[in-house]
């Protein structure tokens, strides 16, 4: 059975039939999911979309072989990578993450064409099952050989076979361009922002959910190769403005 799932092969009009057949279903079985662009998705519907992909691509190969060894948890601390695959050693289990940051803020405020693996997704829900698809290829490689890489000449022959993706990256909508096109804020910038009742001005050094921002500070607790010493800031887009001016220390 491994050695079948290693050959496995579906054609382009197979894979988008099973698409399609688990993208209708999960709509109509979830509680969450009530539109391609749903609002909110839960632990549950991951674990159920995996159900679908387990029974339509894999003839139910992972619930007969690893029941109560794979399970799912969504994160809004990835910014960068839209899934993630952790595998325990001493229990043999196997955590499968998604973005909730990465998949929310796409088909939201910034439009344009998104592709995840190297197809066009549509909304919301095609993103997140492009993205699940990837995570079962690197669980895949975990069964049947013991390790993973999605750089890698076999991830890709798998992913391709399997599910049709033609590239092992994603194409979200990041927080650092969202914050460009509807901010106009980039990192190096330097901004101003009001807290406790006072303004501050600092220089953008990171956007992930909020922007962190380094205002010079005397007393500060991080200093630069210069001797300058800053404090640092968590600092929320929408409060933050782009300035020409100088530094004011805290």
């Amino acid at each position: 059975m491994k050695k079948d799932l290693a050959d496995l092969k579906y054609t382009s009009r197979e894979i988008k039939k099973k698409s399609k057949k688990i993208y209708r279903q999960i709509l109509a079985e979830s509680e969450n999911l009530d539109r391609g662009n749903f609002k909110a998705i839960g632990t549950d519907d991951l674990a159920s979309l995996f159900e679908l992909y387990d029974l339509y691509f894999f003839n139910r190969f992972f619930h007969n072989n690893y029941k109560g060894k794979i399970s799912f948890r969504l994160s809004r601390r990835m910014t960068r990578a839209a899934g993630r695959i952790a595998y325990t050693k001493h229990d043999g289990t196997y955590t499968i993450s998604l973005s909730t940051t990465l998949i929310s803020q796409t088909f939201h405020d910034v439009k344009r064409e998104v592709t995840v693996n190297g197809i066009v997704c549509h909304d919301r829900l095609e993103a997140t099952m492009r993205v699940l698809e990837h995570e079962i290829i690197h669980l895949l490689e975990w069964v049947l050989f013991g390790g993973t890489s999605c750089s890698k000449p076999r991830f890709r022959r798998l992913s391709r076979n399997i599910f049709g993706h033609t590239d092992v990256t994603h194409q979200l909508v990041t927080q650092a361009e969202r914050a460009h096109k509807r901010f106009n804020l980039r990192v190096g910038d330097e901004a101003v922002f009001e807290y406790d009742g006072k303004t501050y001005r600092g220089v953008i050094s990171r956007i992930t959910k909020r922007a962190t921002v380094m205002v010079r500070d005397s007393d500060g607790h991080f200093q630069d190769s210069k001797g300058n010493r800053y404090s640092k800031y968590y600092v929320p887009l929408q409060h933050l403005n782009r300035s020409k001016g100088g530094y004011k220390s805290g």
